[in-house]
């Protein structure tokens, strides 16, 4: 069994407020998604890496001639309008059995430890579908259109989800048609394998893996 991973990096990033998409932004002197592509090459199980970039990035010469000093094949593949996109045409371009595992990993989000990659692929060796999920510590309430609260929701059985997902590949694949046909949009890649009726492992993430949104986000680090 290997693992493959796809990285969606054609954001815009308007949010952050910058001329430059915030991952090609630098962070201690290196692009935040050089950071981020990093993570995957001190494991042995990883075969190799697709990055999708959006069209106006595919001539950063500079970017590029680092990725291709790395010891496990970078691919650069063309991206989507939006990310689900994006994932789908980089995972139509896999040479990979149907029992490899697929790894999808924000772009943006750099700060992935050795030990929550570990966890997260030892997890996927025997699990279909497997993602980070941390704990809610706030109370979380229901509200309706004029802002008035309808329910309280118990947190226990709440998870604030995180990347990188795992999946299987043949089945991600079938869950990636089944979407593409009904026209089905998902907020992450485990809600399009829950709409194909796949089961979704969730395991412990970490506070400190963050998804860079902010400007404010890189100066709490």
């Amino acid at each position: 069994m290997e693992f493959f991973v796809i990285i969606p990096a054609s954001g815009s990033g308007v949010r952050f407020g910058s001329d430059i998409p915030k991952q090609f932004l630098k962070y201690n002197n290196k692009e935040i998604l050089l950071h981020t592509v990093e993570k995957f090459f001190l494991n042995k199980n990883i075969h190799s890496v697709f990055i999708s970039i959006h069209p106006d990035y595919l001539q950063k010469k500079n970017f590029l001639d680092k990725l291709g000093s790395y010891s496990k094949p970078v691919l650069i593949s063309r991206g989507g309008a939006t990310r689900q996109e994006s994932v789908y045409k980089s995972l139509r371009k896999i040479k990979c059995k149907n029992t490899d595992r697929i790894i999808i990993h924000d772009a943006v989000r750099p700060f992935l430890s050795r030990n929550l990659l570990d966890r997260i692929i030892e997890a996927a060796k025997t699990e279909d579908a497997v993602i980070p999920g941390i704990e809610l510590h706030d109370t979380v309430k229901r509200i309706d259109k004029k802002g008035y609260v309808t329910e309280t929701i118990k947190r226990e059985t709440l998870r604030s989800i995180q990347t990188p997902q795992v999946f299987r590949y043949d089945k991600l694949m079938k869950a990636f048609e089944k979407a593409v046909k009904n026209k089905f949009t998902g907020t992450d890649e485990a809600s399009i394998m829950e709409y194909a009726g796949y089961k979704v492992k969730i395991i412990d993430g970490e506070s400190s893996n963050i998804k860079i949104t902010t400007k404010k986000d890189l100066k709490n680090k």
